[in-house]
């Protein structure tokens, strides 16, 4: 046999032929990947990365008390992008939308960033601006995140 260029090599066992898979066949959207794996066998994620913390605190034991299928964790604003990197969220509450966030969260509301009269969602890339955000505006953003983090 010639000596191979590193392409792949077909191999035999027995009388069936098979390539091996490359190493390199991941999903080009790493978040839609690590969102489907969880959604195999896991919860719907809410990243809270809003202040004050008091705010945080709230709307995350709110959320979790009337949405207790959803996997909720908090953090500082400061934490957001490892944060986003280490828990793939479906969906993210926070001060301010980094560039990470909008690049890597399909769900995400901004409350009153810079201390504006109004907040700011994008849902699987739509943007809508509240000028009073209220629970039930979250609560509905909440069970769209999980719909759309069952369709990856």
């Amino acid at each position: 046999m010639a000596a191979e260029d590193g392409s792949q090599h077909e191999a035999s066992r027995g009388d069936t032929n098979f390539l091996p898979k490359p190493p390199h066949n991941r999903s080009k959207d790493p978040a839609a990947e690590a969102a489907s794996a969880r959604r195999r066998g896991g919860r719907p994620r809410v990243l809270m990365a809003n202040e004050p913390r008091a705010y945080r605190e709230g709307i995350a034991a709110v959320i979790s008390q009337l949405r207790p299928e959803v996997e909720i964790e908090t953090v500082e604003p400061d934490a957001l992008d490892t944060s986003i990197e280490r828990f793939s969220p479906d969906m993210v509450i926070c001060s301010k939308a980094t560039d990470a966030l909008k690049g890597g969260v399909r769900v995400w509301v901004e409350l009153y960033p810079e201390n504006a009269a109004f907040s700011v969602a994008s849902i699987g890339g739509r943007r809508m601006e509240y000028t009073e955000i209220q629970l039930p505006d979250l609560l509905s953003i909440v069970d769209k995140a999980e719909e759309l983090a069952g369709t990856n």
